[in-house]
């Protein structure tokens, strides 16, 4: 009886562990969510085909729903490099915007495995626009659970960086 919960034990913490999140954040100064921000395709570290745009896409919806004054743009459906987004920091420099939100995706899919639980690990940074320095930094990674989805995984990791953004 006594090993039997042992290993009753053991597979509980294997389970919380296994749906644990690592977020770690960075932040210069409070923000205002009233100026206005645009959110740049993420750059993709990963085998998954747009894994950065839809992240990005995401983190938009994310942070909408949290209060910030995200100006909407359409991408196209490629995936962006590292120069591309350069040029779009300037572009939108120019056309007014006071912060950028940049990221990477490093992880984003679903392990090998009997469940194939999904993987996400996601940087994000704000940028201000004006001199060009990051006023907010966030990584957050997460492993799910066999019938969780990467897309509520990414979510989840992403409010959780959104709600540490001041």
């Amino acid at each position: 009886m006594k090993k039997i919960l042992v290993l009753l034990g053991l597979v509980f913490i294997l389970v919380l562990n296994s749906c644990s999140s690592s977020i770690n954040s960075y932040q210069i100064n409070p923000l205002n969510k009233k100026d206005s921000f645009i959110v740049l395709p993420f750059e993709n570290n990963t085998e998954t085909p747009l894994a950065g745009l839809r992240a990005s896409k995401i983190a938009e919806g994310v942070l909408v729903s949290h209060g910030f004054n995200i100006n909407e743009k359409i991408y196209k459906q490629k995936e962006y490099k590292s120069e591309e987004i350069k040029q779009m920091l300037k572009k939108f420099k120019e056309e007014g915007y006071r912060y950028a939100v940049v990221g990477t995706v490093n992880e984003w899919r679903y392990k090998t495995g009997i469940d194939g639980e999904p993987a996400v690990n996601i940087t994000m940074r704000i940028v201000d626009l004006k001199n060009g320095k990051t006023v907010w930094s966030g990584v957050a990674s997460k492993s799910g659970m066999g019938y969780s989805s990467i897309g509520t995984l990414a979510q989840e990791l992403l409010n959780e960086l959104a709600e540490s953004i001041k």
